[in-house]
């Protein structure tokens, strides 16, 4: 299916008993394992939202979100930090809400090609109609792997915690290592640029 079809034909669906699964397959056993045993199931006990990437019946991708909250004292721009703790008039141990990307592939037959960026924005626009219209919120965060932290950072501008900033200086070598490391990554919908 050519690439700027699917952008311009696609659907966010939410999972059902009535999806067939089985031809999906991402370039991550891991994230393969969650969508096809975990997802209805943890959707089922309120635990994630998994919403389908459809396009003319193909999964093309999908995403799991749930809610989250974020301890000020992580966030890595320190001047921003200050600003909301002025702002809200509360210490650096208070939480600020947010909502996690649990999980978010793309089908590995549509991969290297700009439709995770372009798919992540559809999902960033999302959450922010919902901060400003459903439900206050001001971060997205993800667990993301080693192997998609320049797809998260360097492509996506996620910030990763303060405390990692040593480890980070290795992620070349962490990458080939152990490419199913997580680091917690944080987006400020305050300063989303969906551009």
């Amino acid at each position: 299916m050519d690439i700027e079809y699917i952008k311009n034909n696609y659907i966010f669906e939410t999972l059902t008993d009535a999806h067939d699964l089985s031809d999906f397959e991402c370039e991550s056993d891991d994230l393969n394992d969650f969508f096809k045993n975990d997802a209805l199931k943890q959707q089922k006990e309120k635990l994630n939202l998994t919403k389908l990437i459809i396009c003319d019946d193909e999964i093309i991708g999908f995403v799991s979100l749930l809610t989250d909250s974020m301890k000020l004292r992580l966030l890595q721009d320190e001047v921003e930090k200050e600003k909301i703790k002025g702002e809200l008039k509360v210490s650096e141990n208070n939480t600020i809400p947010a909502i996690k990307i649990g999980r978010f592939a793309i089908n590995k037959k549509y991969t290297k090609n700009g439709l995770g960026t372009y798919f992540l924005k559809s999902i960033l626009a999302n959450i922010l109609k919902i901060s400003e219209n459903t439900v206050g919120l001001r971060f997205v965060s993800v667990d993301g792997y080693a192997s998609a932290f320049n797809f998260y950072v360097t492509h996506n501008k996620f910030k990763h915690l303060k405390s990692d900033e040593k480890t980070l200086k290795k992620i070349e070598i962490i990458k080939k290592q152990d490419p199913t490391r997580t680091f917690y990554l944080y987006l400020d919908l305050k300063q989303l640029d969906l551009n």
